[in-house]
């Protein structure tokens, strides 16, 4: 059986992503908000995927916020840092996916789909997008498996309730 690969993925318009700036009066957790998100959506736009197995579609919503790449800071150096330019649209696609995968994987893949290829296509998206924004391949396929691991660990995150 031949593993799923990324044909394109486009958007309807182009991400009007914009860095959240701290205010002088933000509260304390408005501020500890922004600092762990930094990032936030200003524009509605819809996502289509299409692979060599599905083609699908879903829409990130105006004001989704998200943290960026989880890159550990030991990395930053070789790889870039979490808020790097090159992994903000990747990011944003793969953590909206993340977080909404119960509806993504019920409503729009109609659950033909298991949690761990899910995962994995997920993973695919973010490695394929950074790709389109210039990474070069070798880095992307060590972002891809970082991704991976980084996923793998996290398995209790992945039940999907």
């Amino acid at each position: 059986m031949q593993k799923e690969q990324i044909i394109y993925i486009k958007f309807d318009k182009s991400p009007d992503i914009r860095v959240r700036v701290i205010e002088n009066n933000d509260t304390k957790e408005l501020t500890n908000n922004k600092k762990k998100f930094p990032f936030k959506l200003f524009n509605t736009i819809e996502v289509f995927v299409r692979t060599t197995k599905r083609k699908f579609k879903f829409y990130i919503f105006k004001d989704y916020v998200w943290n960026g790449a989880d890159i550990p800071r030991i990395f930053w150096r070789l790889i870039g840092s979490r808020t790097d330019n090159d992994y903000v649209i990747a990011s944003m696609v793969h953590d909206y996916m993340l977080e909404f995968r119960k509806s993504i994987i019920n409503d729009i893949l109609k659950n033909t789909l298991k949690i761990k290829e899910y995962r994995r296509l997920t993973s695919l998206i973010f490695r394929f997008i950074i790709k389109q924004q210039g990474t070069n391949k070798i880095k992307a396929n060590i972002m891809g498996w970082f991704i991976d691991i980084y996923q793998i660990c996290q398995r209790r995150q992945w039940q999907c309730h």
